[in-house]
């Protein structure tokens, strides 16, 4: 299942009641941007890690300065083309005390990053002293979290509904299929999609259209099952604060349901474990005695006095 804009569109029109009202959708419309906006940058999310190779240095910075992508809202790490340079961030004030300084080839790479004064929505990553020349056919890459596009289309205005949408004018939305005689809705509604695919992602079609099937185009969620609930509950908020009503209730709701989407956000629960290091449980305790001994993983015992 892909997760779409329709989707919260579709649940706020059931909580609160909502109809076909211009008006109406304009305000279901905001809440949902100003939700999706405030999920995607509230943490650092493991569901938004990715990676890419660094395009193009900028002209004239010798191979230092680069545009990140249009969807980099923050940088993990930078990886060397040798993969073996040590590299290390700094912070911009530090990046202009080294780049003032003679390093010596091949030392390790300090990099930063900075709003880019060309591109007001991009980043700049800038790379101080004197790395190494970059050998053909290798390039820096970096591991960052991505950026996801603010909400446009919501599947209930009449481009989206009309059949004129597809992988090139829209790329990345969710294209829902529902029957000869009913357009689709989300998978809660009465009359829930048979198929639904990813505009411009080849073999992304779960299910079989039926023939003459209505369809409905909506920006994709760029969201896991377990950030979703709290997106829901998020534009219950905002709904509530621009139709000027208490927002107590729905902000009590929205804050459980983000503790669970943090708890919940770990692609590999194992991950974090440290082994050989002389840490108990992952080494014997006969080596290295029990927690206990150890002082530390022991649970809380009375005093006992001396």
């Amino acid at each position: 299942m892909y997760y779409a804009a329709q989707d919260i569109v579709e649940y706020l029109m059931n909580s609160v009641g909502g109809g076909s009202q211009d008006s109406e959708h304009r305000l279901l419309r905001s809440a949902a941007h100003h939700a999706y906006r405030d999920l995607m940058h509230c943490r650092e999310w493991h569901w938004l890690s990715s990676e890419a190779p660094l395009p193009a240095a900028v002209s004239g910075t010798n191979g230092k300065e680069y545009v990140l992508p249009a969807n980099v809202k923050t940088v993990d790490g930078l990886i060397t083309p040798d993969r073996t340079t040590a590299v290390s961030y700094i912070t911009p004030r530090e990046w202009r005390i080294l780049e003032s300084e003679s390093l010596a080839p091949g030392s390790a790479v300090y990099w930063t990053v900075v709003p880019d004064p060309t591109k007001p929505d991009r980043w700049r990553l800038k790379i101080a002293g004197n790395p190494t020349p970059i050998e053909s056919g290798k390039t820096y890459y970096i591991t960052f979290r991505r950026k996801p596009l603010p909400l446009k289309y919501m599947g209930f205005e009449e481009i989206c509904r009309n059949g004129t949408l597809d992988a090139t004018s829209a790329p990345g939305a969710v294209k829902r299929y529902g029957t000869a005689t009913h357009h689709p809705e989300g998978p809660s509604g009465i009359y829930p999609y048979t198929a639904e695919e990813v505009l411009g992602v080849a073999g992304s079609l779960i299910g079989t259209p039926p023939a003459g099937a209505r369809t409905v185009v909506s920006d994709r969620l760029d969201v896991s099952e377990s950030m979703f609930t709290a997106l829901l509950s998020g534009a219950e908020v905002w709904l509530a604060k621009m139709l000027g009503k208490n927002v107590e209730g729905a902000l009590a709701v929205y804050n459980r349901d983000l503790r669970m989407a943090f708890e919940a956000d770990s692609p590999a629960p194992i991950a974090g474990r440290r082994e050989g290091i002389g840490r108990y449980p992952e080494v014997d305790a006969v080596s290295w005695g029990t927690p206990r001994a150890m002082g530390y993983y022991s649970p809380s015992q009375p005093d006992t006095g001396v």
